[in-house]
């Protein structure tokens, strides 16, 4: 009941296929805490723990959300700030469980498990941003294809996202061509290449790292979503 409001944002702020990978995420693991409830713990130096403990602990979170889900409520609102503010989703879900362990040992008067707790996440921290390297990446996207007005609707209303035709010329055919040219998160790649290879399985599509991109005053490691605010005050990406 707890995440029903992250579940809310969620689909409100990400996409509602997130909420399905959750759930999905959620059955799975407790199916593995299940089995896994029967192995014999590790029985080791504290700190031992803490490392191995943390570097798994990131290591599974880091997977889950690199493949567009998550397990509870605070790794939503990480990916909802990350989109937003450019922190990275390891340092948002440290900050937010600082605090709890915080108010844990405040509460409890029990600041030995909350330190402990506390150097548990500072190594899985550390993982999940190593394992999901890229998240808060864009990427250019040029799409050359036979039906650009119809993957040009396709991707505006079924994904959300802006984009820019550029007009062009083939080089073997000679034919005029659009060309449309898109900036996307890394967590949406992965559907628009699905979205546009099937309307136009011969669709060629050349795809390319960018470190950051620049808008107006501002320069961050944007979402599209940004963009599409942007278009509305037609600030437009330029093109020569």
């Amino acid at each position: 009941l707890l995440n029903l409001p992250f579940i809310y944002l969620a689909y409100k702020h990400i996409r509602k296929t997130f909420v399905v990978h959750m759930f999905i995420a959620v059955v799975l693991f407790a199916i593995f805490l299940s089995i896994l409830e029967n192995v014999p713990a590790f029985d080791g130096d504290f700190l031992e723990v803490i490392v191995i403990g943390g570097a798994l602990l990131g290591t599974g979170v880091g997977f889950i959300i690199k493949s567009g889900g998550c397990t509870d409520g605070t790794e939503i609102l990480a990916i909802i700030i990350n989109r937003k503010f450019g922190f990275t989703v390891g340092q948002i879900i440290l900050t937010i469980n600082v605090f709890i362990f915080a108010v844990y040992g405040w509460i409890f008067k029990d600041w030995h498990i909350a330190v402990k707790s506390l150097m548990t996440y500072i190594v899985a921290f550390k993982m999940i941003d190593i394992v999901i390297a890229g998240l808060d990446e864009v990427k250019s996207v040029l799409i050359m294809t036979t039906k650009p007005k119809k993957i040009q609707d396709l991707i505006t209303r079924k994904l959300g996202l802006g984009l820019t035709v550029i007009p062009g010329i083939g080089g073997y055919s000679g034919e005029d061509r659009d060309i449309l040219f898109i900036i996307v998160e890394r967590l949406d790649l992965a559907e628009l290449k699905n979205l546009v290879l099937t309307e136009d399985p011969l669709a060629f599509m050349a795809i390319e790292n960018l470190h950051e991109v620049a808008y107006g005053r501002q320069i961050s490691k944007v979402s599209q979503r940004k963009n599409k605010q942007l278009k509305k005050k037609k600030k437009f990406f330029k093109f020569n």
